[in-house]
């Protein structure tokens, strides 16, 4: 609920009745100071001996003040009167459900007495133009009408010790700057220059006076330090790992000024892997911001050096995510980075998937690191635990066992989907999709459209398509747990499916994934193979990935375009495809996914392929049971079919699954354009002969009335007339 206008307004005008009086003091102690050096005749001109004697003595920091220096300051306490109005706002603004919106800032970003007060005197030229030449005169500097680090130490600092210990608390990494409620001139927001500059105007956050004066803001997100690391809760690291990062931390508190590295962590993990090791070594972490938004290598030696900067005047550690230096069009950043890394005496943090080692760092003396492997079965189903807090219960067990076997969530993934089912309401097992889903590219991972009711297949395909999806549960333990994935065929299953077109090769791996509730990447192959060297490769690759980082099934469709044989190299292209082959056997057999490969032509896959499959699924066309049930789910229950016609004799028909859809949805269009209102023998035959006809197929004669059941004479006759040309005698 925002606060009342009146009661924001009337505490600010309280506010600003202790500043008036802080600035009256000061205008007092400058008029003093003004007289004490004038020279009518000289002063323009040259400063005399007097002046100069006069400013040693009011400069001299073991010395009192002058006698006639000693004025009485602005009383720092604040009046009973007005210390009472401010408690009256206070009690009726908590009444409302709404704190001052003075106060909410203090509260949210810590600020003290001293830098509310600073704030308000960089916000009075907005609500009193009057300050401004006020401002000059105080700094002596008539052309400096905007606040300064300069003025706020005039009037609210005026001894040299209240100065002395106020002056951080205006610099680049005191609240005000850090936050950025207040920015130098220059200065973009988020970025602020390293040095302290006390006669460089100040600006206040263009949104604060709307929020101060009416409470229109949010605090949160007015004030935000950027390069601030929330450590998240709870941090999740499995049992290697978190000893790894122990070590790490010993490291750091062994070397004050070390380099610790952890290598081997998912984008999602990275965050984790940093607390884990800035926790236990003590350290508060400083994430070091965007250096690739960076346009020269000098915005990027500043960016890191300020970053490495506000990390030790806070006493902690800079966290640096490192892998987007491996990147072709970010290396040329990499070097003033490490560079500033190995000259600075501030303990660092890195993290990465794939380990990044200058050599300027490992020569630094400070330098040390650990790799970790991607969380086995067991790990996962223990992070699953810690995210839960233990309070699934024993049913709950069963579904964590099962989440952490079909699942490979990072940790960021894990709290995602632990925090989204008690919101919306949901069970984990309907939540970790939706947070995968929107880690990935939804439109590149669909949540699978199929029925399983949808696949029809003879007994023994079936229960191998069964065995999958049951075997996909059960590997990570077989694997991981008993060994078996070292020595049979890697980290991952891998399926081929061979058989006719339309027999239900890709329907059955859409099946698969409904059935474990993963999603599915269907690999493009017109956008995967390309004419360039080292290109299909890359698309190849970025496809595994993805379909790991996403936990989703495979796919895919038409294998033998890239997965053929191998020959020998007659041209030069040869050699490519043959690297490219190569390239394939290794990705396929280190790639922890389920992979499905589908193809007609089975002879045509590379013999190293099939050997690493751990289930070939050979699908037949349909005989005549399937075929019976692939008719009566082809017409959906809203379909207007004629209510003569039988679809029991189309079993006879030898037809593919996908040939059975494609007659029915045909036989709905011919119904839908002719006018009629029911899908009758006439459009079905129609259909039925188009589809042969598709096929490269002739139907016998009779062969369509024996599957439609008798038909009148004038229907023989239509057709006859419409089929003449293609059926056999």
């Amino acid at each position: 609920m925002p606060t009342e206008p009146a009661a924001a307004a009337a505490h600010l005008t309280l506010r600003y009745g202790a500043l008036h009086r802080a600035l009256r003091a000061a205008a007092a102690r400058r008029a003093r100071r003004t007289a004490l050096l004038a020279e009518a005749e000289l002063s323009p001109y040259c400063v005399t001996d007097h002046q100069a004697e006069t400013l040693l003595a009011l400069t001299d920091p073991t010395a009192a003040p002058p006698v006639d220096e000693q004025l009485p300051p602005a009383d720092p306490r604040v009046p009973p009167a007005e210390a009472a109005a401010e408690g009256r706002l206070r009690a009726r603004a908590a009444a409302d459900g709404a704190p001052l919106p003075l106060d909410a800032l203090a509260l949210a970003v810590g600020l003290d007495r001293f830098e509310t007060d600073a704030l308000l005197l960089c916000l009075a030229p907005a609500l009193v133009p009057e300050h401004a030449l006020l401002f000059g005169y105080l700094v002596d500097d008539l052309d400096q009408r905007r606040p300064t680090a300069e003025l706020i130490l005039t009037v609210l600092a005026p001894t040299p010790g209240e100065r002395r210990d106020r002056l951080p608390a205006l610099g680049p990494h005191g609240r005000l700057r850090r936050f950025g409620l207040l920015r130098q001139d220059g200065a973009a927001y988020g970025h602020e220059a390293s040095g302290a500059d006390l006669s460089r105007p100040l600006g206040v956050h263009p949104d604060l006076p709307a929020f101060l004066l009416h409470g229109i803001g949010d605090p949160g997100l007015l004030a935000y330090d950027a390069g601030r690391v929330t450590v998240p809760r709870p941090v999740l690291v499995d049992g290697p790992a978190r000893v790894r990062a122990a070590r790490l931390a010993a490291h750091l508190r062994a070397h004050p000024a070390g380099i610790a590295a952890l290598w081997g962590l998912p984008d999602g993990g990275l965050l984790d892997a940093a607390c884990a090791i800035a926790g236990p070594a003590d350290l508060t972490l400083r994430r070091a911001p965007d250096l690739l938004a960076c346009r020269t290598l000098d915005e990027v030696r500043a960016c890191v050096t300020g970053a490495l900067a506000a990390a030790a005047a806070l006493g902690g550690a800079l966290w640096v995510p490192s892998d987007r230096f491996h990147e072709a069009d970010a290396r040329w950043a990499a070097e003033p980075v490490a560079e500033a890394l190995a000259r600075a005496r501030v303990p660092v943090v890195l993290t990465g998937r794939a380990p990044w080692r200058p050599l300027g760092l490992l020569a630094s003396g400070r330098y040390a690191e650990e790799c970790v492997d991607e969380p086995g079965y067991r790990e996962r189903r223990s992070l699953w635990d810690t995210v839960t807090d233990g309070s699934a219960g024993s049913d709950g067990s069963v579904v964590l066992d099962g989440l952490a076997a079909r699942y490979r969530p990072a940790p960021d993934q894990l709290r995602a989907a632990a925090r989204l089912a008690v919101s919306a309401g949901v069970s984990l097992e309907d939540a970790v999709p939706r947070v995968l889903a929107a880690s990935g590219r939804p439109a590149d991972v669909p949540a699978p459209p199929r029925d399983p009711e949808e696949l029809v297949l003879p007994a023994e395909q079936a229960r191998q398509v069964d065995e999958i999806a049951a075997a996909f549960r059960a590997w990570p333990k077989v694997s991981q747990e008993w060994g078996f994935g070292r020595r049979h065929g890697g980290p991952g299953l891998k399926a081929l499916f061979t058989g006719e077109p339309g027999t239900g090769k890709t329907l059955a791996a859409e099946v698969v994934a409904a059935r474990l509730g993963v999603g599915l990447v269907r690999v493009d192959l017109a956008q995967t193979v390309s004419k360039w060297v080292g290109e299909t490769e890359k698309n190849l690759d970025e496809a595994f990935t993805h379909a790991e980082a996403a936990n989703a099934l495979l796919l895919f469709d038409e294998a033998d375009a890239v997965f053929g044989k191998r020959g020998t190299v007659s041209r030069g292209t040869d050699r490519y495809a043959n690297l490219e082959v190569g390239y394939l056997l290794q990705r396929l057999e280190r790639s922890p996914a389920l992979v499905v490969l589908t193809t007609n032509l089975q002879g045509n896959l590379d013999e190293a392929f099939t050997r690493r499959f751990q289930f070939v699924v050979h699908f037949t066309r349909p005989g005549e049971r399937e075929r019976h049930r692939l008719w009566c789910s082809a017409f959906p229950e809203a379909a207007p079919l004629d209510a003569d016609l039988r679809l029991d004799g189309l079993a006879r028909l030898d037809l593919t699954g996908a040939g059975i859809m494609s007659a029915a949805r045909g036989a709905a269009l011919l119904a839908a354009e002719s006018g009629s209102p029911v899908i009758g023998r006439e459009h079905l035959a129609e259909a039925i002969t188009r589809q042969f006809r598709q096929e490269s197929r002739l139907p016998r004669a009779g062969e369509l009335d024996l599957a439609l059941g008798p038909v009148t004479a004038p229907e023989r006759a239509a057709r006859a007339a419409a089929t003449a040309s293609y059926v056999l005698p």
